[in-house]
């Protein structure tokens, strides 16, 4: 007897046809399977290590702070000179020519008249002048001083400078200015006062009124003169004597720059 296997069917089981997500599931676990192995130990082993080398180079960047140191000068030729506006004298015109003119433009009002750079230059050109004043300072006014009622320059003072920090005049001095210059004709004083082989005191200014010291920090002497008025410097340049004004609120390490900074008066004309 011949038997066909294809015909052999068990009790009870019925046909069953092919089940067609067979294929894909096989494929599903394949991949699966492939996965899992690009993932095992060794190919994890160096991730730790790649992430703490990033970790560890971070750039950390740190606020800095920079102090910049106060600015506490200027240039002399940086200041308003109030008095420029009166002109300049004429390139001929003598030292009595210009003051005269200065007094007639003035009137009978004051012994002090105000007078430009380049006026002072003309009836005094050996008097000298900070090149370095205070910051504070943007004004500078400048005048001749007469002997009362008479066509004539005074001896102390001769000429006088004011250093303001505001508009002249539109403040009390006593808050709008920062120290007064005053030049005295003097060449006696300064014949003495400048000689090497003498040696400086302070007889002639000491008295009950203020107190008086010398100062060394030029190569002539400087006399501290304090009292109830404030600190005056003073100090002389033949012919002239010297008296820088400074009140209470004085600086005094920038004073002496101040009078350590002095030049002629003509190297700082406008044009100078």
């Amino acid at each position: 007897m011949s038997i066909r296997v294809s015909s052999l069917v068990r009790p009870g089981s019925g046909h069953r046809r092919g089940r067609p997500w067979a294929a894909p599931r096989v494929v599903l676990v394949a991949m699966l399977l492939a996965v899992l192995g690009a993932c095992s130990d060794e190919a994890l082993g160096d991730l730790g290590g790649r992430s703490s080398d990033w970790i560890g180079e971070v750039a950390t960047t740190l606020a800095t702070t920079t102090t910049v140191p106060p600015v506490l000068t200027r240039s002399a030729l940086e200041a308003e000179w109030v008095n420029d506006e009166l002109g300049d004298p004429g390139p001929e015109a003598s030292p009595d020519e210009v003051l005269t003119t200065v007094f007639a433009r003035a009137g009978d009002a004051s012994r002090f008249l105000q007078a430009s750079r380049a006026e002072i230059v003309a009836v005094t050109p050996d008097v000298i002048f900070p090149e370095t004043l205070p910051f504070e300072v943007g004004y500078v006014t400048s005048q001749l001083v007469i002997e009362s009622r008479t066509l004539r320059l005074a001896n102390d003072p001769t000429v006088a400078f004011g250093l303001w920090s505001v508009e002249p005049y539109t403040r009390s001095r006593s808050v709008g200015q920062s120290a007064v210059l005053n030049v005295a004709t003097d060449p006696a004083g300064a014949e003495v006062a400048n000689q090497s082989d003498t040696e400086a005191t302070c007889a002639a200014f000491a008295d009950e009124e203020r107190l008086c010291s010398i100062e060394n920090f030029l190569d002539l002497p400087v006399w501290r003169l304090e009292g109830d008025g404030g600190v005056i410097h003073l100090w002389y340049r033949d012919p002239y004597r010297y008296e820088l004004d400074g009140g209470h609120d004085v600086d005094e390490e920038l004073i002496h720059t101040l009078i350590g900074s002095m030049v002629p008066l003509a190297d700082l004309l406008p044009d100078g």
